[in-house]
């Protein structure tokens, strides 16, 4: 059995991050890189955005896996990943692998 069985492990911009816990309580992307959720998953912004007035939005990238959905923040509270975009608030569906 691998020594790592009991990290979280996620990657992003082709590095693996091993954790042994998830990302503290309530952590936002910016300011921190990133975010690891209970799951083990990596979470920040890509490099893709569009321009709302002043808003820029970003695409959200879970595991080097572009989510499909773009945001101007990601947010880590009590074990939920949230985005916020110019559409409001979101939240991780983990049931579903989506945004809801």
């Amino acid at each position: 059995m691998s020594d790592d069985a009991h990290l979280l492990i996620g990657r992003l911009g082709g590095v693996t991050y091993r954790r042994e816990n998830p990302t503290e309580a309530y952590v936002t992307v910016p300011p921190a890189l990133l975010i690891t959720d209970s799951d083990g998953a990596a979470w920040t912004l890509g490099i893709q955005y569009i321009q709302h007035g002043q808003v820029f939005e970003f695409n959200v990238l879970r595991n080097d896996v572009d989510t499909g959905e773009m945001a101007s923040r990601i947010e880590y509270r009590r074990g939920v990943v949230r985005i916020y975009g110019i559409d409001g608030w979101r939240t991780w569906g983990r049931a579903r692998r989506g945004f809801i």
